[in-house]
C-alpha cells in the first residue's frame, strides 16, 4: 500500500449559477469553502437528503445524472456518483415496473460530512439486484452493478418485488 501523506488543500471553488437580478459577469459571493459546506451539512442530524421523482423512461436518465452532478458539484466523488445514479436509474427503468407506462423512479442523495449515498427507488415487479454477478467477456449487458460496486465503498438493496426496491451505493468522503 502506498504511503499516504496529507497536504494543504486549496479552497474548493464552485461555479455558482447566476441568480435572478444579478448582473452578468459578477460573482454572487466569492468562493465556497469546504468548511462552509461541512458546517451546513452538520446543521442537520443525519446529513442532507435530496429526492427527486423522474418519469420511468430512458430519456430521463440524463436528467437523473445531472441532478446528482449538480448537488455534488463540490465533491471529489461527483463523477462517480453521477455514473452510479445513471446505472441504478437505467436498471430501474429496464428491469422493473418503473419502465412501464406511468412508471417512475426516485433518485435519493444523502450526504454527510463523511459519506455520500446514492439510492434509486423502483416500482417493483422486476428482478432483484445482483451485485458481483459474473458475465461473459463478450456480454453486452449486465455490467452496470459490477461497475457500481467497483466505484462504491458499500452497496446494497432493500425492498421486495411487490413494493419496489431501494438500491444504494455509499462512498466515503476523503477527510479534508
Amino acid at each position: 500500500m502506498p504511503d499516504i501523506t496529507t497536504s494543504a488543500v486549496a479552497p474548493t471553488r464552485l461555479r455558482i449559477p447566476r441568480q435572478r437580478g444579478q448582473a452578468p459577469g459578477t460573482s454572487p459571493s466569492g468562493p465556497i469553502l469546504r468548511e462552509h459546506i461541512d458546517a451546513m451539512i452538520d446543521l442537520h442530524p443525519g446529513g442532507l437528503t435530496w429526492r427527486r421523482t423522474f418519469p420511468g423512461t430512458l430519456d430521463h436518465i440524463p436528467h437523473a445524472r445531472h441532478f446528482t452532478r449538480y448537488l455534488l458539484a463540490d465533491s471529489d466523488h461527483r463523477h462517480d456518483a453521477e455514473l452510479i445514479a445513471g446505472e441504478l436509474s437505467a436498471n430501474a427503468v429496464r428491469h422493473t415496473a418503473s419502465g412501464r407506462p406511468h412508471g417512475t423512479f426516485i433518485v435519493e442523495i444523502n450526504r454527510t460530512t463523511t459519506t455520500i449515498t446514492i439510492a434509486v427507488y423502483d416500482c417493483g415487479w422486476g428482478g432483484v439486484p445482483r451485485f458481483g454477478r459474473l458475465f461473459g467477456i463478450d456480454a453486452e449487458y449486465g455490467r452496470g452493478l459490477t461497475i457500481v460496486a467497483a466505484l462504491a465503498d458499500q452497496v446494497g438493496y432493500e425492498g421486495a418485488e411487490e413494493v419496489g426496491h431501494r438500491v444504494w451505493a455509499r462512498m466515503v468522503q476523503p477527510s479534508g
